[in-house]
């Protein structure tokens, strides 16, 4: 049997017999585009949202990158704005509220004076992991009548502004704080549904490769010798 010289195309269309065939040989397998590893694919995307995508080819990788990049800038936007939003609701709490006997404010350790004054839960409380929930504390600030505190009557109804400000302005940070939490997730998310959809896509180009070209041994006839000549087939649908 003579050598695998021999080369043609296969398709809908009938056989194309390539001309210079004596310049292909067994070799022509190098020249096919390589499987794509669906592993790898996920561990890229898995890493940065996109990149799998982009591995294989596939455009619409760059849509994972481009929600990585926006809702990373939107977590950091609202985790500064919550921070922020938190400082403020301290400052008036330090700015507002008064106590009576020896010492004074900043003589008190910070978290509590935020447990009389304010919501605060307890001495290890942290900040943004629970709901507003009132508290005692009504009767340590500069806009109380002084009076007030001498009556027995629990049922008392006053309510300092700068009380209510800082109510305020904690549990709007606390919200702001929650929907920070909120983007991290979809920051999560993002990775991991790319990095399954990349490995998907992969095995799909992978598919696609392997229906539309495919190298096989054949033996034909060889028309100038009438003899049986082992030849190289290249199967392209097109």
């Amino acid at each position: 049997m003579s050598p695998l010289t021999n080369f043609y195309l296969d398709s809908n269309l009938g056989i194309r017999v390539l001309i210079n065939q004596s310049t292909v040989s067994t070799t022509a397998n190098e020249s096919l585009v390589p499987r794509k590893s669906a592993n790898e694919a996920f561990l890229y995307s898995l890493a940065i949202p996109g990149m799998g995508q982009l591995y294989t080819g596939a455009k619409h990788g760059y849509i994972y990158t481009a929600a990585e990049v926006g809702l990373l800038v939107t977590y950091f936007i609202l985790r500064n704005n919550a921070v922020n939003t938190r400082d403020d609701y301290r400052e008036v709490v330090r700015q507002n509220i008064i106590f009576e006997g020896p010492g004074n404010f900043e003589a008190w350790d910070p978290i509590e004076d935020f447990e009389h004054a304010t919501q605060y839960e307890n001495w290890n409380h942290v900040y943004d992991s629970e709901e507003t929930r009132t508290r005692t504390g009504k009767w340590y600030w500069k806009d109380l009548d002084p009076l007030l505190k001498n009556e027995r009557d629990g049922t008392i109804e006053f309510d300092s502004k700068y009380r209510l400000e800082a109510f305020d302005l904690r549990q709007k940070a606390n919200d702001t704080f929650q929907s920070a939490r909120t983007v991290l997730g979809l920051v999560i998310f993002n990775h991991v549904f790319s990095a399954v959809e990349a490995r998907i896509t992969a095995k799909r180009w992978n598919q696609k490769q392997q229906q539309t070209r495919s190298v096989e041994i054949d033996l034909q006839t060889d028309m100038s010798t009438g003899t049986l000549t082992g030849v190289l087939v290249l199967k392209k649908k097109f």
